[in-house]
């Protein structure tokens, strides 16, 4: 009797065994057809990695989604958490998996397409891995590489002179410029005059600029300087509120280079300000710094008239005006 028991317990182990084996090499019904990246990625902007999934089954199944790397940071570090657009009658619905990373979606028999949203704040390639589970079991695992493009930052410099009686106005407009689709968030400029015959920092001041592009527009420019002012007025008649608003695009540096005495314009729109005397020479110095990239532009006040090299037989003269 008691081998008999001992025959059937071991019989029932193997059964189950056998059954658990079967059940986890047995093919799945449901793989993933294909990953579909968008078709241009920048940084800082959030987009959709398209996962088109296949149902062999006769009826609906549930199935769990992993995305790895679907968000980084600027650190590089992969955060958790994912968001999902599943198709359903012909409407979208989002799904959040914010605190674990896999997420339950069913899907129909047939095709179906889910949208993961994903978003890298560092630019460069990314690899992410999409993990389809049935039942507690992998079904499929597909991965892709993205490159996320960086857009590139630029500094412009233009100068404006002018006279104030006998002084010399040398003043100094400045551009931010962004070139290529996306967001530059935090873009820190340096302006500075340096005295040229000392080499000292006469005065300096940084501020924070955010730039983006549009989506058909890969290219974007802001003035350093801008004072908006909004007047409201209203129609006498219909008492209709009119809205008013004008820009005005300020010099980064004004310097003022007197003969006598300085003038006691203040010069308050513009956030450097030198007042020196004639015969001073002085730097303007741009510089944007954002992420790795460090740009630099820059201006001497007065200019140095043009010199021009001659080719031979006038080489050996030299023209300036």
């Amino acid at each position: 009797m008691k081998n008999k028991m001992m025959t059937g317990a071991i019989i029932a182990v193997v059964m189950l065994s056998a059954a658990v084996l079967f059940w986890y090499f047995s093919p799945s019904n449901v793989s993933i057809s294909s990953l579909e990246e968008p078709k241009e990625l920048v940084i800082e902007q959030l987009s959709f990695l398209t996962i088109n999934l296949q149902n062999n089954a006769s009826e609906d199944v549930n199935v769990t989604i992993n995305v790895k790397n679907a968000f980084v940071d600027e650190k590089g570090m992969s955060l958790k958490g994912s968001i999902f657009w599943v198709e359903d009658n012909s409407s979208w619905l989002q799904i959040n998996a914010t605190e674990k990373p896999q997420k339950e979606v069913r899907l129909k028999p047939g095709s179906n397409r889910i949208d993961a949203q994903i978003g890298y704040q560092l630019a460069g390639t990314q690899t992410v891995e999409v993990d389809v589970y049935q039942l507690g079991k992998l079904a499929d695992s597909r991965t892709i590489e993205l490159n996320v493009l960086k857009p590139t930052i630029e500094v412009l410099l233009e100068k404006y002179e002018s006279r104030n009686g006998t002084n010399e106005i040398h003043s100094v407009y400045g551009y931010l410029q962004l070139r290529g689709k996306g967001y530059a968030p935090g873009v820190a400029v340096n302006i500075s005059v340096i005295d040229e015959v000392t080499n000292a920092t006469v005065k300096t001041v940084t501020r924070g600029y955010s730039l983006h592009s549009e989506e058909d527009i890969p290219y974007s420019s802001q003035p350093l300087v801008i004072w908006q002012n909004r007047i409201f007025t209203y129609d006498p008649v219909t008492g209709a509120k009119i809205d008013t608003q004008t820009d005005t695009y300020s010099p980064i540096v004004v310097i003022e280079l007197a003969e006598g005495e300085s003038s006691t314009e203040k010069y308050a729109r513009s956030p450097v300000v030198v007042k020196g005397k004639m015969g001073d020479r002085y730097k303007v110095v741009v510089t944007a710094t954002w992420v790795d990239q460090v740009i630099s532009s820059e201006m001497k006040i007065p200019s140095s008239p043009p010199t021009y090299e001659l080719s031979y037989p006038y080489r050996r003269f030299r023209s300036e005006r």
